[in-house]
């Protein structure tokens, strides 16, 4: 496993430690966006409460997280659907970026959606079906 992607489970282990038990890269994927959605709620939460240095600590969090999720990617097994979600992790850190910087909700929101979309797809897949080091 390469060192983003462990920085960003390391993230993520300060909420949830128990649940990275797993040495599955599909449940790891799937914990990694539960900590994604969970640390844009919290910037979301600190913009309503005016809290900016705990909205830059949730962004940059979400941020480690969106990297290690693309350094994730299998280009060579997951081809064009890879591509996509490579593009997608980068739209979505570049408009965290933005919503941050110019204390946008509704930015927050479009990029929250984003991932909690591709988030419960993820969850759907069947365990048979796992993509293993497509994402």
């Amino acid at each position: 496993m390469n060192a983003q992607r462990l920085r960003a489970i390391s993230d993520y282990n300060q909420v949830a430690s128990t649940k990275t038990d797993t040495k599955d890269p599909h449940e790891l994927v799937k914990l990694l966006f539960e900590g994604l959605t969970d640390r844009i709620a919290l910037a979301r939460s600190a913009l309503a409460k005016d809290d900016r240095e705990a909205r830059a600590e949730a962004v940059t969090k979400a941020q480690k997280i969106l990297f290690g999720l693309r350094d994730s990617l299998d280009f060579e097994k997951g081809g064009e659907l890879a591509l996509n979600l490579d593009s997608l992790y980068e739209y979505s850190t570049r408009r965290l970026i933005r919503a941050h910087a110019s204390e946008d909700d509704s930015i927050f929101q479009e990029v929250m959606d984003l991932m909690v979309m591709i988030r419960d797809a993820w969850k759907q897949i069947p365990t048979e079906h796992k993509l293993g080091n497509v994402q």
